[in-house]
């Protein structure tokens, strides 16, 4: 899901992902495979974020597509307020997004940066329900810069499935309609290692720019001691 929550994976621990990742619109189809996300516990609050992928862009109806390496996106999330002590889990989590030295960027098929994502997150749990909120400013290097407010609900089904469902928005000024997508997936358990992590959505509120699909189906790999919120 595109919504991140306040948890972190617990000190030493860590969270791989490892998946196919999709996002069309009228204009472009992007396509990241591998893409691959490493999270790593520092002490019990602090989250250490790397992600990249290979991607793949074209511009439909051409079959034409180029490919290269993504940009690289660093990201340290600190969760300073815990629910069991203030009722509500918060942190922040700022993200900083390079390019690599590969070309990818002049190429087309990887944003010029560096670009900068300022977010903070909430969440509380209400028995086998959680909701999580995230509201960010986004700063592009060739971009209009943008407001991103998302809400997630999740629902733990069963003890190995989760339902996942979530609104996004994104827009020049905070809680302005803008471009607002709607997303639903799961997760689930496919041992005490490993999850299966799913998604599909498309935007509700269209426009010629607006994402018609999204899709993301990875792995979850999970390394060290049970994890901890």
């Amino acid at each position: 899901m595109l919504t991140d929550d306040p948890y972190t994976p617990g000190s030493g621990n860590w969270e791989i992902n490892a998946a196919y990742q999709e996002e069309r619109t009228p204009q472009e189809w992007f396509r990241s495979f591998p893409h691959v996300d490493f999270n790593y516990g520092l002490g019990e609050r602090i989250q250490l974020k790397y992600e990249t992928g290979w991607v793949f862009v074209n511009a439909p109806p051409t079959a034409s597509v180029k490919s290269g390496p993504d940009d690289s996106l660093f990201g340290v999330k600190w969760r300073f307020l815990d629910q069991e002590r203030s009722g509500v889990a918060m942190s922040v989590y700022p993200q900083l997004q390079l390019e690599n030295s590969t070309g990818s960027a002049a190429r087309g098929i990887a944003e010029p940066g560096p670009n900068l994502f300022l977010p903070v997150e909430i969440a509380h749990d209400f028995g086998k329900t959680q909701l999580v909120g995230e509201i960010g400013y986004q700063y592009f290097r060739t971009q209009q810069n943008e407001w991103v407010v998302g809400v997630l609900g999740a629902l733990q089904a069963s003890e190995t499935l989760e339902l996942l469902a979530e609104l996004r928005s994104f827009s020049e000024r905070p809680f302005d309609r803008g471009d607002v997508l709607v997303n639903f997936g799961l997760r689930h358990e496919l041992g005490p290692r490993f999850k299966l992590l799913a998604s599909a959505g498309t935007s509700v509120t269209g426009g010629p720019q607006a994402v018609t699909f999204i899709a993301y189906l990875g792995i979850q790999l999970l390394l060290g001691e049970e994890k901890k919120q």
